[in-house]
């Protein structure tokens, strides 16, 4: 059953939903670029980068989309705050990928760091795809089931704190090779990391929009 029958609201949610696929795409694209730069592929991680781009380019339009209705037509305020609060952390999301895409590619990734460190980042790119994709499942969710979107939620909250144990392991790796490599090697792979790690934070806080929408329903 339908949480609202009017098609403005259907319109916002279909349009959240689209963002949230793309960045589901641009994550997926991001795990073929650390793969690409892995295996010093220049011509393909570079193509990688392009599109990651365009996607995050995507996103932005689609998100002035979301705005422009949410701000021109007449919704209830509750519901407006949400969901310029989700759109927002969507947009977020896919510019921290984009971000670690542009990390990873501005030059050539240090091959002690790579050796080093890839088990790990590989173990990250698989918890963050894993909530790309459940970030567009609750988002699919809230129209129809708001209680099994907050549910799909909490599963993001747990993936990103999960995500946090490996950022710091990851980091306390990296901080060892500082007498084994270059300094801006050392600077790269941290902006990487943490890049990373925002991915997975703007996914929490687009779960605490959902939960502040169902918050809104409930009162």
């Amino acid at each position: 059953m339908q949480l609202f029958k009017f098609s403005k609201e259907d319109l916002v949610f279909q349009k959240l939903q689209v963002m949230t696929q793309d960045v589901r795409t641009a994550v997926s694209k991001l795990r073929e670029t650390y793969s690409n730069v892995k295996k010093g592929n220049r011509d393909a991680y570079v193509g990688d980068m392009v599109r990651i781009k365009t996607i995050y380019e995507h996103i932005a339009m689609v998100r002035e989309e979301v705005l422009s209705s949410l701000y021109g037509e007449a919704f209830l305020p509750d519901f407006k705050e949400s969901m310029v609060m989700l759109s927002q952390a969507i947009y977020d999301t896919s510019k921290a990928v984009k971000d670690t895409a542009r990390a990873l590619t501005f030059r050539k990734v240090s091959e002690k760091c790579l050796t080093m460190l890839t088990e790990q980042i590989d173990a990250y790119l698989s918890l963050v795809e894993e909530a790309s994709s459940k970030l567009s499942i609750m988002v699919s969710q809230m129209s129809s089931d708001i209680g099994e979107a907050i549910k799909t939620g909490r599963e993001i909250q747990i993936l990103e704190r999960s995500g946090d144990e490996i950022k710091d392991s990851l980091l306390t790796r990296l901080y060892e090779l500082e007498s084994q490599t270059d300094v801006i090697s050392i600077l790269q792979l941290k902006d990487v990391i943490l890049f990373m790690d925002d991915i997975l934070d703007y996914m929490e806080e687009a779960t605490m929009s959902v939960e502040v929408f169902y918050a809104t329903l409930k009162s």
